[in-house]
């Protein structure tokens, strides 16, 4: 209350002054004039045309005005810095409220930063490359395959040298490779980038050069350029690591530039360690050495038109089986702002904005109900004089103080715990290197923060145009905006806050069903304690068809020895692929042909893995025996109702080979979401060069460290060859879930938030409430009424705000999930069981919400309450 009468003495000291200055501006505007006039009547006027021309040449009144208004200026400059002070000291008395308002503000802006800092490239569509609208990936369509923006190397170069239609190329190309730091082998994958590839992204390195066009040729290559988080963890971000060697593939390499930390790298280019590419056409390899490549458009060359060149390109001097290949497919163009699944950022962004919003609602919320409990104070500001614009700015006073010290709050978090926060989000380890300090982070921070201080000052502003004065001082008689439509106010805010909650719930309970049916999904073969490891072999590493088998016999036996491992076999890559290869070209009962996909695999492959026979057998092992065995798809496919066992087939590239099928087993998916192509298997020793994977059986799934054991025993067998990839099957399902775990991941963050504001809005409205009502308690109990029925009363009042909002919330997610309906699985948008949980989940937060204030209700004591009046 000191704090209260400092500020209405000074109210009054700022009127009196107010009027005193007036009086001492016209009394010196009169006898300014009467100087005036007397001159004019003493140089022979007469005395009405002296007072004219007095008032008429009078140059004082605005200088004195000037003064007086400047004067006034310096007057509202230090009330406003009066009502700052206040609004200090009111915001620090009152440390519940200022403490829950500022959580809330902090959640809501500095959530909806980091939402808005993962979804800002797809929500905008914003590229940090130069001219991006230029840009495209090149790619393939074929008949019988999806489209990819991958080029074959013999694509990239007649591309290059027959068409006129790009002014510049961005290539690259993956190679597996080991690198050696210290004594341990670590296999990582190196790009090897075209000349223009860093210029036409606009990518100039932190540290050192780009490479030179004398170094894109053989012998002359062995130089890399590294990205900053290769160079903190390897190097410890030593500033003279230019110059150093790196041991990849045996050769040791020149270290010549370090990428900047927050160096941006488009999908297929983003890597550790680029090389110069050196294409080379191998004509017993024709379709060998994948790129990624990315054109810029000349200036007038529209995409149809770049379409057409494309199409016209020639390939010349071909087998037969690679013209029918490049037959078979068409070129794309696809932009580079386009992404795999947008929905998913379009789902989280709208999450992060009701989370926005709820937040928004709270502390408006919270911020009305401070209104009304200082609603005394206000009205005596009005009867002594005070204007609603003065008491307006005390609130907004506050209402900037609030979301201020909110926006300072996240800026220091967006500068310590942003990167942290980025790496638990995206598993992404460079995020951590950022600097999250930047304009635009800053930017969004400010603009949410403005929203925010509207947005909590705009209710209790509109409530004070209708203050009522005489009500207001009186005791017990209707107060400050304490009335009906006050009360509607509040519920309605409660309601919309629970609405926004239910949808985030819904999206996030839909989620977890999806989650929940892809754990228990039956992939054709138990996952449980397989570990795939993918061997790459280096081109120069020539091995003849039986020295290969040979080879990977003694990777086997080393592997079987590490302790753990039950069973080894090698194979073609045929387990859990993630995708459909679909290369071999099967002939169907009708003559034509269907793409299938056949495997290599050694003998005990079947057993190693844990495929299912549904009949006949599995492969015999014996050199010269023509045999298959092919899966559920494939017999239905090509035999239908038939009994395939005793059946033969032909595929394209065996010729008029019959192939004898000796076994169906079930069928494997390919990913968690695709059902399995037609595929078979046949022994290791018809084509050798195919076999690329071991898989291994273990009694239970890895520790982390296997992967070293692994990768150090196919090292000490032979240090070129690359264990490119160690992992156990249950990982690589787990993976081929990103796009829901990611989802998931940062939906039940925001949901849990969501549920966390609205449950605090809820308890704040209700326990206003019941204090301000607490008279009318004591008189229900004094004329008999129980405190169980005050208790009920109360709970039912909470609850009705809660349950409209659940209502609301239901139809909206009901109409916004299905927006979300790609990342299902399995699980309609509507489902009955998650919005029937979401519901329960409502009811029984606002039950918790509500409970305190009702039971504070039930324990009123009459006698307190009848002295106090």
């Amino acid at each position: 209350m000191k704090e209260f009468w400092s500020s209405v003495r000074s109210t009054i000291n700022y009127l009196l002054h107010r009027r005193r200055l007036e009086a001492e501006m016209a009394e010196e505007i009169r006898l300014h004039l009467e100087e005036l006039t007397k001159a004019h009547v003493s140089a022979g006027m007469e005395l009405e045309q002296a007072q004219y021309a007095a008032r008429r040449n009078f140059g004082g009144v605005s200088q004195i005005e000037e003064r007086c208004r400047d004067e006034r200026n310096l007057v509202w400059l230090d009330q406003l810095w009066n009502d700052v002070r206040f609004s200090a000291r009111s915001l620090c008395h009152a440390r519940g409220f200022t403490f829950t308002v500022l959580i809330t503000l902090c959640l809501g802006i500095g959530v909806t930063t980091v939402v808005l800092n993962i979804t800002e490239g797809i929500i905008l569509s914003s590229s940090p490359f130069p001219k991006t609208g230029e840009l495209f990936y090149l790619g393939n369509k074929g008949r019988t395959r999806p489209t990819k923006n991958m080029l074959i190397g013999l694509q990239f170069q007649a591309y290059e040298n027959q068409t006129n239609v790009f002014s510049e190329f961005a290539g690259v190309e993956w190679i597996h490779s080991n690198v050696v730091i210290g004594d341990d082998p670590i296999p990582v994958i190196v790009k090897h980038i075209t000349i223009d590839c860093f210029h036409t992204l606009g990518i100039k390195p932190a540290l050192g050069r780009v490479f030179l066009p004398a170094e894109y040729r053989d012998g002359a290559n062995d130089v890399v350029i590294i990205s900053d988080l290769f160079w903190r963890e390897h190097y410890n971000a030593s500033p003279d690591v230019l110059g150093r060697l790196i041991k990849i593939d045996q050769r040791l390499c020149t270290v010549v530039g370090v990428l900047s930390v927050d160096q941006m790298l488009p999908p297929y280019f983003n890597n550790d360690l680029f090389r110069p590419l050196v294409l080379k056409f191998d004509p017993e390899r024709p379709l060998a050495g994948g790129l990624a490549v990315i054109g810029r458009l000349k200036l007038g060359v529209s995409r149809q038109q770049a379409l057409a060149a494309l199409s016209s390109v020639k390939f010349r001097q071909l087998p037969q089986w690679a013209s029918d290949y490049l037959s078979e497919i068409e070129p794309t163009l696809t932009e580079l702002t386009e992404v795999n699944q947008p929905e998913i950022y379009w789902v989280i962004f709208a999450a992060a904005v009701f989370l926005y919003a709820i937040a928004c609602l709270n502390a408006m919320n919270l911020m009305l109900i401070r209104l009304l409990r200082r609603r005394r104070e206000l009205t005596i500001r009005f009867a002594i004089g005070g204007s609603r614009f003065q008491v307006v700015r005390l609130l907004a006073c506050e209402s900037i103080g609030l979301t201020l010290a909110a926006s300072l709050i996240v800026m220091l978090a967006a500068r310590w715990v942003f990167p942290s926060l980025f790496v638990l989000i995206t598993g992404n380890g460079a995020k951590l290197y950022r600097d999250y300090w930047d304009w635009h982070t800053l930017f969004c921070i400010a603009a949410l923060s403005v929203i925010a201080s509207l947005a909590v000052v705009l209710v209790p502003a509109t409530r004070l145009l209708r203050t009522e004065i005489d009500s207001g001082l009186k005791d017990g008689g209707p107060t400050l905006g304490e009335s009906r439509s006050a009360g509607r106010i509040r519920n309605s805010l409660v309601s919309i806050q629970a609405a926004f909650a239910v949808i985030l719930l819904t999206g996030t309970g839909l989620m977890l069903r999806t989650f929940e049916r892809l754990h228990h999904l039956d992939l054709g073969f138990d996952p449980i304690g397989k570990v795939k490891v993918q061997i790459m072999v280096p081109d120069s590493y020539d091995l003849k068809p039986e020295a290969r088998l040979q080879l990977f016999e003694r990777l086997r036996l080393r592997l079987s020895s590490i302790p753990g491992v039950k069973t080894a076999s090698f194979s073609q890559d045929s387990i859990f692929q993630g995708y459909y290869a679909g290369g071999a070209q099967l002939q169907m009962a009708d003559g034509t042909f269907e793409p299938a996909s056949g495997n290599f695999v050694s003998q005990d492959y079947e057993q190693t893995v844990g495929l299912r026979m549904k009949e006949g057998r599995w492969l015999s092992g014996k050199k010269g025996q023509i045999e298959a065995v092919i899966n559920e798809a494939f017999a239905k496919a090509r035999f239908g109702d038939r009994d395939p066992i005793g059946l033969s087939f032909k595929w394209k590239a065996a010729g008029d080979q019959p192939w004898l099928v000796v076994g169906v087993v079930r069928d494997v998916r390919e990913t968690v979401r695709s059902s399995a192509g037609i595929r078979f298997y046949i022994p290791d020793w018809m084509y050798p060069g195919n076999i690329d994977t071991l898989v291994l059986r273990l009694d239970r799934d890895p520790k982390k460290e296997f992967a070293g054991l692994v990768r150090r025993a196919i090292y000490e067998i032979d240090p070129r060859l690359i264990a490119s990839d160690v992992s156990s099957i249950d990982d690589i399902v787990s993976e081929s879930m990103w796009a829901e775990r990611y989802a998931f991941t940062i939906l039940k963050g925001l949901a849990a938030i969501a549920l966390g504001l609205t449950v605090v809005g809820l308890f704040s409205v209700v326990a206003y409430t019941v204090d301000s009502r607490m008279t009318e308690f004591g008189v229900r109990i004094a004329l008999g009424a129980q405190p169980s029925d005050l208790h009920r009363l109360v709970m039912l009042r909470g609850l009705a705000a809660a349950s409209v909002g659940i209502l609301i919330g239901t139809a909206g997610a009901v109409g916004l999930t299905r927006f979300m309906e790609s990342l299902l699985f399995e699980t309609k948008p509507f489902d009955p069981l998650v919005y029937a949980g979401v519901a329960i989940l409502l009811i029984a937060s606002g039950v918790a919400a509500c409970w305190l204030p009702a039971r504070r209700a039930a324990r009123v004591d009459v006698t307190r309450l009848l002295k106090s009046e």
